[in-house]
């Protein structure tokens, strides 16, 4: 193979917890695989009479806790100068998200992974909607009064805002509560313009939930997280604990009905949030969790998709 030059969109490197970032370790392998490696952050892309650039940097990298990344050049450097542009900030998915993404879509010489067209179209929280047989029953919108007859029919529900991301924006109520239509509506008015989703409440999530990691439509592995003491979210950000997990056959089940979506829209890498066999969410814009995989249980999600991006190549 020969090497590439790869630039990777992200959050600021300097904030990377070194012990935790799937991005860190991505720039890693592709450094070890011999790839040369930019970054840059989504502000620093720009269109400018006929092509689009970016202010990047070309750096090293490692998982040195006292210095992860030395930067060697900073230029501007035209997107199809890269054969690998890899989209990795974190949501909110916001307009400024969905404007980045028009732009990355006038690269026509570089390889953008996860595609700009698929992060638009596979929203995280709301493409569940497209498999009801897979997923906890479901409601979006904004009216109080339906999401108030919805809700009645579960002894809890759980609110989540659909943009945001590690258990942000994420409540749980009880309809037969005094302060349900109060509450409600507050969040409600909290998310702007936007609907939101309420979900049943899933006692199993005191089990813990499960990240499903998907490379090129295939299972590769399966890591649980459990709730921290008084909380339902399992989210690493807000708490959660990283054990081992394995893949089980309603995994797989999962995967293989959502893998034609996955297909279509181009994704590469995508992370599949399960509850006792049930689909939750469907992460594109970019998944965690590749370390405590390795650390946990040996398995190499870095190698497997630099080795799926190359083949691609």
């Amino acid at each position: 193979m020969k090497s590439l030059r790869i630039a990777v969109q992200m959050d600021p490197i300097e904030k990377m917890i070194v012990n935790h970032d799937t991005s860190l370790a991505l720039m890693v392998e592709a450094q070890a695989r011999g790839h040369e490696i930019w970054w840059w952050a989504p502000n620093d892309l720009f269109y400018d009479s006929g092509a689009v650039k970016a202010r990047a940097r070309r750096v090293s990298v490692s998982f040195d806790e006292a210095g992860h990344y030395q930067t060697h050049e900073d230029a501007v450097r035209a997107a199809d100068d890269f054969d690998v542009i890899l989209v990795r900030q974190d949501p909110p998915f916001d307009m400024g998200y969905v404007s980045n993404t028009y732009l990355l879509e006038l690269a026509n010489k570089a390889l953008v992974v996860n595609p700009p067209l698929g992060i638009r179209n596979i929203s995280e929280k709301m493409s569940i909607l497209q498999f009801p047989d897979l997923t906890p029953t479901t409601w979006v919108g904004r009216d109080l009064d339906a999401l108030e007859a919805f809700a009645k029919r579960f002894d809890q529900v759980v609110l989540k805002v659909l943009f945001l991301m590690g258990g942000d924006g994420v409540i749980k109520l009880s309809a037969s509560a005094p302060d349900f239509r109060s509450k409600a509506a507050a969040f409600i008015e909290a998310a702007g313009r936007e609907p939101i989703l309420a979900q049943e409440f899933m006692p199993a999530v005191s089990g813990g939930d499960k990240r499903v990691f998907v490379i090129g439509g295939e299972p590769f592995a399966a890591l649980k997280r459990l709730p921290k003491e008084g909380d339902f979210r399992a989210n690493l950000h807000v708490g959660g604990k990283a054990v081992a997990g394995e893949l089980d056959d309603a995994d797989r089940a999962i995967v293989k009905a959502v893998a034609p979506l996955l297909e279509r829209e181009g994704i590469v890498f995508a992370g599949l949030d399960v509850i006792a066999g049930k689909l939750i969410e469907i992460n594109v814009t970019s998944p965690t969790l590749a370390q405590e995989l390795k650390r946990l249980s040996g398995l190499d999600l870095p190698k497997a998709f630099w080795e799926k991006v190359e083949a691609l190549v």
